[in-house]
């Protein structure tokens, strides 16, 4: 195990698909260099920057709430795979209704864990 102290598996889980998303956003930039319309990879890393910023907050909140392993790193699974069909709908030609159904995915899934992270601290109010 890579902690210092022990990490839960959930915890292993939003670290590597965390990583896995700042590595995407990071290997967008010198693409912008490489390919044909830099605008449209711009475009991909503007976009990920506005998404993944709160969804690493609220998924970190999201892991204090000691939620349903599985479901949690369902939902980070399917959001890392929500941003990268967004990221290639915006360099590639995919389908218009791919794209927005990725981006929506990833929206809810933030929109949830921040819901759920509002719901179990509500004594706090």
């Amino acid at each position: 195990m890579a902690c210092a102290t022990p990490c839960s598996l959930l915890m292993q889980s939003y670290f590597l698909y965390s990583a896995l998303l700042a590595l995407k956003l990071l290997a967008l930039a010198p693409m912008a260099a490489i390919v044909c319309h830099p605008e449209k990879v711009q475009r991909a890393n503007i976009s990920d920057l506005k998404n993944l910023t709160p969804f690493w907050l609220v998924a970190a909140l999201y892991m204090t709430t000691s939620p349903d392993e599985a479901t949690a790193i369902a939902l980070l699974r399917v959001y890392v795979i929500a941003r990268f069909i967004a990221a290639v709908g915006y360099v590639q030609r995919l389908p218009k209704t791919a794209t927005e159904l990725a981006f929506f995915v990833s929206f809810a899934i933030t929109s949830f864990m921040g819901s759920w992270v509002v719901y179990t601290y509500r004594a706090a109010l």
